[in-house]
């Protein structure tokens, strides 16, 4: 009996199952938590590329050395080799071999002459040089444009009404700035991460011009509310396509009317068989977002990752009668099993090892562009055992009873309900192995964030979509985003309805590759 509240207080001592219980729930707690302080040390101090080597695994097909006698030591055909030739000047040529500086690239030549030379040059023969090879670059520069309608009035009639050529229309009307300058701006803050008032003191400091912040935003939602059109001319034309890779990302916006002033946004992000990709802002993740941008008409492919919007979307829609598949993700799998490793590192080694084969059989299908046709008769012949073997392994693992709440218990959950969608490449030769293109698509407008934080409105963040759908479409198409930019500015104004599809990323692309290609970068693989 309780001697201050007079109640009486019960104690019962645990019994041993209670305790193991208790000690094995303390374990799992112990387990998760070395995990994530692994993961977390990795992401500080180790590797944080995806990208796995495994020269084990294919210890048969070693790479034939080329012999060092004979033809191996011969110069390349079309270089003349010249004894004591400079070891500079030929690191420049391996520059332009290796695709690191173009090969049109102009040279400056200067010629310096001593001064005891210079003062009796006809006492002094030229007996060779010594060569040095810089890489050097001028600043841009400013221009102002004058723009001269010229008037015309006929001789034999002079006091005649003058004929003079209409003034072009433009997106921003009375504006100061001209296309290039606008496409500029726009490029540096949507693909190259520098926010506007960066890019007035950079502007201010280097050329002495100086660009008002506030102006440049307001160009920017002009031109992002006129090329609305083209965004929703592909969008029609990426659902007709019948494969969408969709993903999303978080971004704080601010807004005064909501508590706090700032919540979080999402792009959401598509992506179509051409190499489109179109940003979608909403202020929140709710799942009907991908429905309502989807549409209740569409049939095909859906590739994602395991968020269940996508496959609640998936449901409804064959509900409807409509064909809807989902495609999973490959890389987001692995990715669990790479965040368990410390826990099985022997078991989950050998999945990690796995999954790399399944990488090695799509880089060359990828690197030469083989088509649908050949990829879905590799992927039949060689992935197809790799993925019936992962499945049996798995189903194995859960079998032991690995702890749901370890990092393993919840990858091999995750993987087996994945599962059924990650087959899908193998139907079909025109879905990837993966969404990483997708993610890669993200990687503008997450860098971004880290460097102008937030976005200004919801309004702000519906016309970021805009940019980040013209430029990163027209990036992934091969062309410069800035040239195509600058050539949406000067003609949209003047074009048709129907002439819109000229200036979609994918056909501007087609026509103008050659004159204004972009620099590739390789693709990052998960594996």
């Amino acid at each position: 009996m309780d001697s201050i509240s007079g109640k009486s207080i019960s104690i019962r001592a645990l019994t041993n199952e209670e305790l193991q219980q208790q000690n094995q729930e303390l374990k799992d707690q112990i387990a998760i938590l070395t995990q994530q302080l692994d993961w977390l040390k990795r992401q500080l101090f180790g590797r944080t590329s995806e990208k796995l080597d495994h020269p084990d695994l294919f210890s048969d097909q070693q790479t034939e050395k080329p012999d060092s006698s004979g033809d191996a030591a011969a110069p390349e055909e079309g270089v003349q080799s010249t004894a004591g030739a400079n070891p500079k000047s030929e690191k420049r040529t391996r520059c332009i071999r290796k695709n690191r500086l173009p090969e049109n690239l102009p040279v400056r030549t200067e010629e310096i002459i001593p001064e005891i030379v210079q003062a009796n040059p006809e006492a002094w023969r030229n007996c060779g040089f010594e060569e040095k090879t810089q890489l050097e670059k001028e600043p841009a520069y400013f221009y102002l444009r004058r723009i001269l309608r010229m008037k015309f009035v006929p001789i034999e009639n002079p006091f005649s009404p003058p004929v003079i050529e209409p003034a072009k229309p433009t997106l921003i009307e009375g504006g100061f700035w001209g296309p290039g300058l606008l496409a500029e701006i726009l490029s540096n803050k949507y693909l190259y991460h520098l926010p506007f008032d960066r890019q007035q003191v950079l502007n201010k400091q280097r050329y002495g011009v100086d660009l008002s912040p506030n102006t440049m935003g307001d160009a920017a939602a002009t031109i992002a509310d006129q090329c609305g059109l083209l965004v929703g001319r592909m969008k029609q034309r990426m659902l007709e396509g019948g494969y969408v890779r969709a993903d999303e990302t978080f971004i704080r916006y601010l807004d005064k009317l909501i508590p706090g002033g700032s919540s979080n946004g999402y792009f959401w992000v598509y992506r179509g068989l051409s190499g489109d990709v179109i940003f979608d802002w909403q202020t929140s993740r709710e799942h009907h977002h991908a429905s309502d941008w989807l549409g209740t008409d569409y049939e095909g492919i859906l590739q994602s990752d395991g968020y269940q919007a996508y496959e609640n979307y998936c449901r409804v829609q064959r509900l409807r009668g409509k064909k809807v598949i989902r495609a999973a993700c490959l890389a987001h799998i692995r990715r669990k099993f790479e965040k368990a490793r410390a826990e099985r590192p022997e078991v989950i080694d050998w999945i990690l090892r796995i999954i790399a084969r399944l990488y090695m059989l799509e880089k060359p299908l990828r690197e030469y562009e083989a088509d649908a046709e050949v990829r879905l008769r590799v992927r039949q012949n060689r992935s197809r055992p790799l993925i019936l073997l992962l499945a049996k392994a798995f189903k194995r693992l859960i079998a032991t009873r690995i702890r749901p709440k370890s990092g393993l218990g919840q990858a091999l959950h995750y993987a087996l309900g994945q599962w059924p969608a990650m087959q899908t490449f193998l139907e079909d030769g025109r879905v990837e192995i993966d969404n990483n293109d997708t993610e890669n698509d993200i990687r503008p407008s997450a860098v971004g964030k880290k460097n102008w934080l937030f976005v200004g409105s919801p309004e702000a963040g519906k016309r970021s979509a805009v940019m980040y759908t013209l430029l990163i479409s027209a990036r992934n198409l091969g062309v410069d985003p800035q040239a195509y930019l600058q050539d949406v500015i000067e003609r949209l104004p003047m074009t048709r309805p129907d002439e819109l599809d000229a200036l979609l990323p994918s056909n501007w692309a087609a026509a103008n590759r050659a004159a204004h290609p972009a620099i590739k970068s390789e693709r990052p693989h998960a594996a």
